[in-house]
């Protein structure tokens, strides 16, 4: 990181006293404020449409919340906060990553081929990292069923206290669905890489980008994950706990998660998609509508159980120990054919699994091996799955 200390240091105190922010040494020629590229960026993409959507001719001034610093690189998030008391919903939030050429900074937003292009050369960001994100970008195709679970426990049946309504009330698309129960623990829909904004005391919005093309977010929690922005995770892997806390904005009536789908940083319909193993469609206002699985119909305050992700395979998060990346193989074992390398921190999905030659993995010896989606090998040793048997069917 190019940063002193010191410099590093004011940027934080800049930050928090909410100053545009001068990223980079001063030179002859006075350099962009990056912090007003980005505000202006957000707004030009989503302000005409988030002013019509909350019905307000004026929006409050975009959060700028770099993360991660290393020369002419910077990452982190921005956020278009709701007025406090203004929508039952969420504000609006995108990862930003930006590169300064000369006099002059690129900006591109997750979920654009623009972003998941310019995230493969940044040092800012980790090598699993930019595997979701050109996978997250590569996945253009909407399909009605998301392979995403429900925000809680498979097996398990909540509330569902508001039906398909937009992301902050009344607004179009009807993207988001209200729900709580059980123990109140909001755990992963799908597996992916976990980012907060708008960070405030106990709470924030937590977005988690998907490898399949979407993305989640979840609001009104407190006592939040502590994992690290970019963390991998897992479906069921905890974020925070049901509540009404309003970190951006909004309001909120009984605990709940205010759980919605997204393309990138665009809010998408959720009528028609599957997700936990049921359709949900909206009704003919916010708030209504139901979700069907079969010949089964939950009404809005009715119990949903989640089934799961459908169709979604198991995941698990590539571990090389020292090694930087680890070697595929044509079968299960080490005399098998080199056929290519997975970096570490790369989240992967297991087809099946096979019993093979057995190997000195992280965790000790294992002769348990993973067949990929593309039928590659990769010993388990070298995937973190959560567990030490198999999470997939044998091959």
């Amino acid at each position: 990181m190019s940063f002193t200390l010191r410099r590093f240091l004011a940027l934080g105190a800049s930050l928090a006293a909410g100053a545009a922010v001068l990223v980079g040494p001063p030179t002859a020629t006075a350099q962009p404020d990056l912090a007003t590229t980005v505000r202006s960026a957000v707004l030009a993409k989503h302000g005409a449409a988030l002013q019509e959507q909350w019905g307000t001719r004026s929006l409050r001034e975009p959060l700028f919340e770099p993360t991660r610093v290393s020369g002419d690189w910077v990452f982190g998030s921005t956020t278009v906060p709701l007025a406090y008391g203004q929508g039952h919903g969420a504000p609006l939030m995108a990862l930003f990553l930006a590169r300064r050429d000369r006099n002059s900074w690129r900006v591109e937003f997750d979920g654009t081929p623009g972003f998941a292009a310019l995230a493969q050369d940044a040092p800012v960001l980790s090598d699993g990292e930019k595997v979701t994100f050109r996978n997250n970008a590569a996945g253009v195709q909407t399909l009605a069923d998301t392979g995403l679970g429900l925000p809680w426990p498979q097996g398990v049946a909540w509330w569902m206290g508001g039906g398909p309504h937009g992301n902050s009330g009344s607004s179009r698309p009807f993207s988001s669905i209200d729900f709580n129960g059980g123990d109140g623990r909001v755990l992963s829909a799908g597996a992916g890489r976990v980012y907060k904004s708008c960070i405030a005391g106990r709470s924030a919005l937590v977005k988690v980008v998907h490898d399949n093309g979407y993305s989640t977010t979840y609001y009104h929690m407190y006592d939040l994950t502590t994992l690290a922005d970019g963390s991998a995770v897992r479906t069921g892997t905890y974020l925070g706990h049901i509540g009404n806390e309003l970190p951006c904005g909004g309001s909120s009536t009984g605990a709940h998660v205010h759980f919605s789908l997204l393309k990138g940083n665009t809010h998408i319909s959720v009528n028609g998609m599957t997700i936990g193993g049921w359709t949900f469609y909206e009704g003919s206002q916010a708030y209504g509508g139901y979700a069907q699985r079969g010949s089964t119909r939950v009404n809005v305050g009715g119990k949903v159980t989640n089934y799961g992700g459908g169709t979604t395979l198991p995941t698990g998060t590539v571990n090389g120990g020292s090694n930087s990346s680890v070697n595929l193989r044509s079968g299960p074992g080490l005399s098998y054919d080199t056929v290519g390398t997975v970096a570490n921190g790369t989240v992967v999905s297991i087809a099946c699994t096979a019993r093979g030659e057995t190997v000195q993995g992280v965790w000790g010896p294992t002769d348990l091996w993973n067949r990929l989606e593309d039928g590659k090998w990769i010993s388990d040793g070298f995937v973190d799955t959560g567990s030490n048997e198999p999470v997939a069917a044998a091959c």
